[in-house]
């Protein structure tokens, strides 16, 4: 029989993609959670993962042990607090038009896993929310900020792209590709291309949407550097000859108590 642990530590790495980041999300140490997951391994006889310095990529076993099991271990997690019938909690979340949900959904579902009385409901705008996942410069006068990664940004273009075989991109190159714009970011003014005039190709409303395009084919844009992680069908290149720019991303908080703890909880996913 596999234990309940094991289990919560085989989703965890499974949703973070490290087993660094699972154990901060279960408070144990690296070595306990690869050790359970070599232990579970060994009983299922075959890999559950691919290894390697970028993170962890499930096998097709892992992803049918997932399908299994998280649901059985979200309930399993939470049935103390059901038995107690607790009250729900909503939380009021946002998330910025140029973070991608994908990248705080594990977040969200490692909270979800140890209160199920927890409702996320998102927000149009950050001062309205308890906690929003927003870069330094779009954090509300009523909010607290905790700083998670910085990232530069990059050329975005679809694999069969033309310059998606270069290492990297100079200004120059672009004249003759057309550029998806990206009117919501805080940074979109940030890349000055002096003389280079390159033509628009559309005005995404959001980044999802955005990559989606890109992908596509319809034109290249200016993303952060981890928008290309887990995807086959882009390619993100350095800018040579100019500054791109950088982004500081985190969490901000309501200035409570909840909120507080919440978002400090987050930053352990």
């Amino acid at each position: 029989m596999i234990d309940l642990n094991t289990l919560r530590y085989f989703t965890s790495a499974f949703e973070t993609g490290t087993f660094s980041q699972a154990a901060r999300a279960n408070g144990v140490s690296q070595p306990t959670v690869s050790a359970a997951i070599q232990k579970l391994e060994d009983k299922l006889r075959a890999p559950l993962f691919q290894r390697s310095k970028s993170g962890l990529t499930p096998t097709t076993l892992a992803r049918r042990l997932y399908h299994d099991a998280e649901q059985s271990v979200t309930h399993l997690s939470t049935l103390e607090n059901r038995l107690r019938d607790e009250p729900q909690k909503i939380v009021r979340v946002h998330c910025a038009l140029d973070i991608l949900i994908r990248g705080i959904a594990p977040g969200l579902n490692s909270l979800r896993r140890q209160s199920d009385a927890l409702v996320f409901s998102f927000t149009a705008e950050p001062q309205d929310s308890d906690i929003a996942y927003v870069s330094d410069i779009c954090v509300p006068d009523n909010h607290a900020f905790i700083p998670l990664a910085d990232e530069p940004f990059r050329v975005a273009a679809a694999r069969f792209h033309p310059l998606a075989a270069q290492t990297g991109v100079r200004l120059a190159d672009l004249v003759d590709h057309p550029l998806i714009q990206r009117p919501y970011c805080p940074n979109a003014d940030h890349m000055k291309l002096g003389s280079v005039q390159v033509s628009a190709a559309a005005r995404a409303m959001n980044d999802t949407q955005l990559l989606e395009l890109v992908a596509a084919g319809l034109g290249i844009a200016f993303v952060p550097r981890s928008h290309a992680d887990g995807r086959d069908d882009i390619a993100v290149l350095p800018l040579l000859d100019a500054d791109a720019g950088t982004r500081r991303i985190g969490i901000s908080h309501r200035k409570s108590a909840f909120a507080k703890g919440l978002a400090e909880r987050l930053t352990l996913t």
